[in-house]
């Protein structure tokens, strides 16, 4: 099984990142991307534990803005 990883990476600024630290893209208020693509590189290991504990943020962070 192969992660892509890389495809929008995650920051600060809009000029070097396609999402903000919560993995929500700086263009588009309502679209987040919680899947392997925020990560900067692909590791030697799985990513899956990562990825779920991400979502997981990413989640406590929607609760508490739309609640």
């Amino acid at each position: 099984m192969a992660n892509q990883c890389g495809t929008c990476r995650f920051g600060e600024a809009p000029k070097t990142s396609v999402l903000d630290l919560n993995c929500r893209t700086h263009d588009v208020d309502n679209l987040y991307v919680v899947d392997s693509s925020f990560f900067p590189s692909n590791a030697s290991v799985s990513p899956a534990l990562t990825i779920i504990a991400n979502a997981l943020r990413v989640g406590d962070h929607l609760i508490e803005r739309y609640h």
